[in-house]
């Protein structure tokens, strides 16, 4: 009889269908049918198909107990009711009789013992619960004859909200007509080998003739997720559009299998990402050069590692001295400084400097300073120093004591280094690895944040060691090309001994000139104190002349005594 007026509701539909222009068979929904396995029977053992369905939805309960669905229902009741949570106890504590499994009759209800009264709950409630329970019952077996035909069984969370399960439905819908992927074994090459080995008789170079996605033999998770192309392994594979993807891992293809479209398009073309490249060789190889010169010439940016690395952490530490030709700037002292060559105002700070430092060596009190007495005692003592050199020389004493024992705070931690400088500045001085911490947080920004993400590198000195090449395979830090400058030892020395010897000679010649200075100053020093002492014997001899020229003045202007009588 359910046969009978399904087929006539189903042609009626049909018949509306052929007038309107639509497809001739499928366009309808059944609901609440079938509830049993004879049922299901009874619409599939038709010759012509025609109430066998596309696809079979169960909505679930998969908390039946608690009356989510019951009170849900009764509240869409014409009246609604409203149940208690004693009446929702009281209904679900309704348990099925066995039944025999070949009958179609409906077992009977059998109440637990319980201190409620039945008229608590409406027999419309009751028959609802039944109903339920009599399907719950049935459904096993007919999820199993449902699973061994064609027809598609899915189920849905039917405590969703309804537009959620709506949703649902059409995407498991639609999923049954699109592309699925497919597991790929690398076995199945083997069926085209004997083409293979005619090419290589040939001699002709290797071409791979597997119909390859359009990620080749990347993976596409990878390229859409991260924007790097990685290499597949070729044993992780699936069949999609029936071409050949391949992944990094088992998870990465379960992705893929679940929805391919998002990472495949069949209607855009898939954008690869910039170009990545690493340029590497020993000192003197000109990776600096070459490197500068092949990003200009492809427009990327230009990443040289290690003065990177040095721009993070020279503010504070001011000198390179991890480099192998670092020496210490040698600064000129006083003694080298010629007066001449130095304006008033220098000399006077030179003068009140040489002061200091004399008064420093006699290691006098402070207090001594402020007393006209004291001051009085000390130009006394320092007889070549004026009071008002004299002066000068307590401020600036008084200056260099301040600077030297208060240092503030703050100076204090502007020069103290972070853990990521600690860890660049042994890594520069020492010659080891960054820890993958410190590396994650300077090169993945390259890869992954703008500019460098839209517009591509070329990154000059990385990876330096096995351990941080390591790190960027962990990391899925892939260059496009990696590019090794070799360089002989001859020519290493050819490239790099010019400069020494520049460097050389200008520092040769600096120690020079400041030698001929010190020496020049050291001859002039000499020619004044020995114009000095000429002057002062001049003067002497002058002096003694002129008092002898007196005193022979005073001879003759005596009269003596003798002659005058």
């Amino acid at each position: 009889m359910y046969c009978n007026v399904l087929e006539e509701a189903i042609r009626n539909v049909i018949t509306a269908h052929q007038s309107t222009g639509n497809p001739e068979f499928g366009g309808w929904v059944l609901d609440n049918f079938p509830q049993n396995r004879d049922q299901w029977n009874m619409m599939t053992d038709r010759g012509d198909k025609l109430l066998t369905p596309d696809s079979f939805i169960v909505l679930n309960d998969p908390n039946p107990t608690s009356g989510d669905l019951l009170t849900r229902w009764t509240s869409q009741l014409d009246p609604p009711i409203q149940l208690t949570p004693s009446q929702i106890n009281l209904a679900e504590k309704k348990k099925m009789k066995q039944a025999d499994p070949k009958s179609n009759d409906v077992a009977a209800i059998d109440d637990e013992p319980s201190t409620e009264e039945d008229g608590k709950v409406p027999s419309i409630v009751q028959q609802r619960v039944f109903k339920r329970k009599a399907f719950d019952r049935e459904r096993p077996q007919l999820e199993a004859i449902i699973k061994q035909t064609e027809v598609d069984l899915r189920t849905i969370d039917c405590t969703l909200p309804e537009e959620e399960i709506r949703s649902k439905t059409v995407a498991m819908l639609n999923n049954i007509f699109r592309y699925k992927a497919v597991d790929y074994f690398s076995y199945e090459e083997d069926e085209e080998e004997d083409d293979e080995e005619e090419e290589e008789e040939e001699g002709d170079e290797e071409v791979d003739k597997r119909p390859l996605g359009e990620t080749r033999h990347y993976c596409p998770i990878m390229l859409a997720e991260k924007n790097v192309l990685c290499p597949g392994d070729q044993e992780i594979g699936c069949r999609y559009r029936e071409k050949i993807y391949f992944f990094t891992s088992a998870e990465n293809k379960a992705k893929f299998v679940e929805s391919p479209e998002i990472f495949v398009p069949g209607d855009a073309i898939i954008q690869p990402p910039p170009i990545r490249i690493c340029i590497l060789g020993t000192k003197a190889s000109g990776k600096t050069r070459q490197g500068r010169a092949l990003a200009k010439s492809l427009g990327l940016f230009h990443v040289s590692f290690h003065k990177f690395l040095e721009d993070i952490i020279i503010p504070k530490v001011k000198e390179r001295t991890w480099q192998s030709d670092y020496e210490e700037v040698e600064e000129p002292s006083s003694e080298e400084v010629d007066d001449e060559d130095l304006t008033e105002e220098a000399r006077e700070k030179k003068r009140a400097q040489e002061a200091a430092a004399k008064l420093k060596a006699k290691d006098l009190d402070d207090a001594i300073f402020t007393t006209p007495t004291g001051k009085d005692y000390l130009v006394k003592e320092f007889a070549d120093i004026t009071v008002e050199l004299f002066e000068k020389a307590i401020e600036l004493r008084r200056a260099l004591i301040a600077k030297s024992k208060h240092v503030t705070i703050e100076e204090a931690e502007e020069t103290a280094l972070s853990e990521l400088e600690e860890a660049i500045h042994t890594s520069l001085t020492e010659g080891e690895s960054l820890p993958s911490e410190i590396l994650e947080e300077i090169v993945s920004k390259w890869w992954t944040e703008a500019p460098f993400k839209d517009t591509g590198l070329v990154l000059e000195g990385f990876p330096r060691t096995p351990q941080e090449a390591n790190f960027m395979v962990d990391s899925s830090l892939y260059p496009d090309a990696c590019v090794i400058l070799e360089l002989e030892e001859d020519n290493v020395c050819d490239r790099l001994v010019p400069d020494k010897m520049k460097k050389w000679r200008e520092k040769m010649a600096k120690k020079h000139a400041r030698r001929e200075r010190k020496l020049d100053r050291r001859r002039k020093r000499k020619e004044k104190e020995r114009k000095k002492r000429r002057q002062a014997k001049f003067e002497e001899l002058v002096a003694e002349r002129e008092a002898r020229l007196e005193d022979r003045k005073r001879k003759k202007k005596k009269v003596p005594t003798a002659t005058l009588r």
